[in-house]
């Protein structure tokens, strides 16, 4: 059980009113903040030791693990719960359908140095990804082939996008995402001594044919030019 929660039933409550604006990219990069929708997604956030700042709720939707979930992280680490009344709630989620829990949250941040490889890793990298489905599509795929890391280069949409982190279904939140640029991307390839091997429909050889117990990069390119 949660220790207490804070009730939140004005449209115009200034939280409220900071979280609707965050469904746009320029507002997630000036507060430097993002929301997390659902369970499942608020689930790998906290798996993957993602830092939360504050829990939103509405108890008519909320599911037994899903207060089980925020009671349990939010009493042990002090994190402030608001209860919203279901037309509050409804303000601020952006799915049509919710099992009642958001959580705000800082932006994914991390750095090419700041990335633990083994000694054989395999990494993704992505250039030019238009779409936030197909970008979230790509880290949820990556994560359960088993890459170690994800680059995206001069990515054309925002990590931080609602619906990158669900089409994830969280795997963003589970392995390292970096942006950068391409000279950063293959600099830090050339000084990791990992070979990259692009990928396109038109190859001869399949992907499976290739040695992974090498240290190895698959590059995919944008969804018009692959």
């Amino acid at each position: 059980m949660l220790n207490s929660t804070i009730s939140i039933e004005s449209l115009q409550n200034p939280r409220i009113k900071s979280l609707v604006k965050l469904r746009k990219s320029s507002e997630r990069r000036t507060q430097k903040k993002t929301l997390i929708e659902g369970c499942r997604e608020v689930e790998r956030a906290l798996e993957g030791a993602h830092p939360i700042d504050e829990f939103y709720i509405c108890h008519k939707l909320l599911n037994p693990k899903s207060l089980s979930l925020i009671s349990t992280y939010a009493n042990k680490n002090e994190i402030s719960v608001y209860n919203c009344t279901e037309s509050v709630f409804k303000k601020i989620t952006y799915r049509e359908t919710s099992d009642g829990i958001i959580a705000r949250a800082p932006l994914i941040q991390c750095k090419l140095t700041e990335i633990s490889l083994s000694k054989c890793p395999l990494v993704l990298i992505a250039e030019g990804i238009e779409k936030p489905g197909n970008l979230g599509t790509l880290i949820r795929t990556a994560d359960a082939s088993g890459v170690h890391a994800v680059i995206l280069i001069n990515s054309k949409t925002d990590l931080s996008n609602p619906n990158v982190i669900r089409a994830s279904m969280g795997s963003l939140f589970l392995l390292p995402i970096i942006e950068c640029t391409t000279d950063e991307c293959f600099s830090w390839l050339e000084k990791n001594d990992i070979r990259a091997i692009g990928l396109t429909p038109e190859a001869k050889q399949l992907y499976t044919k290739n040695d992974y117990t090498l240290p190895t990069a698959l590059m995919v390119g944008s969804e018009d030019q692959g």
